[in-house]
């Protein structure tokens, strides 16, 4: 369980850090071309660091659930009070607002494929991130497998 904890711990830290600088660079630097291709390096990383959870440890499927899970921590706080913000509040402009330090890595994603942002995106990329971390796992084991 120490084993679950500290990669754990370790994914959240590395998803916060990420959340962090992304949040700042999208603040504060206007949006052009340059910033946009930069942009698309932190969703790489971004979803990099959560496949390179799965993968560099050698993980059961449980336990990479749970890892993803706890990888998740800063989207599921922020998430339940967006949720409550926009449910019992009746404001989801400013539960997005909640919620946007989490998603923002992945603004590159959005602006290609979304037209408009809801409340369900970061719960959706909740799921990606666990299935990444999983499918990092997954690959780890079939790689062991093919070379023993």
């Amino acid at each position: 369980m120490q084993k679950l904890l500290d990669i754990g711990s370790k994914l959240f830290f590395d998803i916060l850090i990420v959340c962090l600088i992304s949040s700042i660079y999208f603040n504060v630097l206007p949006q052009n071309n340059i910033t946009s291709s930069i942009s698309t390096i932190f969703c790489i990383f971004y979803f990099g660091v959560n496949f390179y959870s799965g993968f560099k440890n050698n993980l059961t499927l449980k336990e990479a659930i749970i890892i993803g899970v706890i990888g998740c921590g800063i989207g599921l706080f922020l998430g339940l009070f967006s949720l409550y913000t926009n449910f019992i509040l009746h404001n989801s402009r400013y539960a997005i607002s909640i919620i946007k330090p989490y998603f923002i890595p992945t603004w590159p994603i959005m602006k290609m494929f979304l037209g408009e942002i809801t409340i369900a995106y970061p719960f959706i990329l909740m799921v990606i991130n666990i299935a990444l971390v999983i499918f990092g796992s997954i690959s780890k084991n079939i790689l062991n497998k093919l070379l023993s």
